[in-house]
This record gives C-alpha cells, structure tokens and sequence, in this order.
C-alpha cells in the first residue's frame, strides 16, 4: 500500500465518520446525547482527516508539520471542549433551589452590590 492509497483511506474513514456523527445528530433529543454524538468528530474523524492529508503525495514537510499542529490540538482539547460544554449542559439542566441555605455575607443577605439599587433605580 503507498502513502497516496493509505492517506486517501485515511481521509475518507474520517469523512465517514463525520458524516455518520452529523446524519446521527438530529435523531438524539436532548443536549448531552448530542454531545456524545458530537464526540468522536473532534477526537477520531479529524486526525484521521488530517493524517490521510498529510499522507498525500503532495504535501510537502512544512503542510505536514502544520496538519500535525493542528491534529495535537484538536485531539487535546476536543475533550475537553467536550467536557466543558457537558458541564454547562448539566448546571443549566439541573432544577435551582428556590432558597439558599447559605445566608452569609454575600450569599443571598441582601449585603452585597447584586441587592443594591442604583440611584436612578429607587
């Protein structure tokens, strides 16, 4: 197999796999399912994507050198984005207390800034 064979196989998985994510996205109901769809286009599709280009018969060292760049952060913060945004979905998601055990200065007295009116408020 030559690097153009394996480069084009490499690219075209990771096109699949995108397409599958995308085609699978509005099937799922609610946000932290689409996360888990979402997942594997960040982490898996886009290296793959990015090696099958740097494997091209065309790429020369430095197109390979940034497809590199770009596959290492994709592949380290992908998770974490992922992560991040699952966390937001979960807070905003979650039912609010409707008082707050917490009184203390600045939790919910009255004491602080948020409590205060302005004086074009009053």
């Amino acid at each position: 197999m030559t690097a153009a064979t394996a480069g084009t196989a490499l690219a075209w998985a990771g096109t699949v796999l995108a397409v599958a994510c995308a085609l699978r996205l509005p099937l799922t109901r609610d946000a932290a399912t689409r996360l888990h769809v979402v997942a594997p286009v960040t982490t898996v599709a886009a290296p793959l994507v990015l090696a099958g280009l740097a494997l091209r018969p065309w790429s020369s060292w430095h197109d390979v050198a940034k497809l590199l760049l770009i596959a290492v952060l994709l592949t380290g913060t992908g998770p974490a984005a992922v992560a991040t945004a699952g966390q937001a979905v979960h807070r905003a998601t979650r039912p609010h207390p409707q008082s707050h055990p917490q009184s203390g200065p600045g939790r919910g007295s009255g004491g602080g800034r948020a409590g205060r009116r302005s004086e074009g408020e009053r």
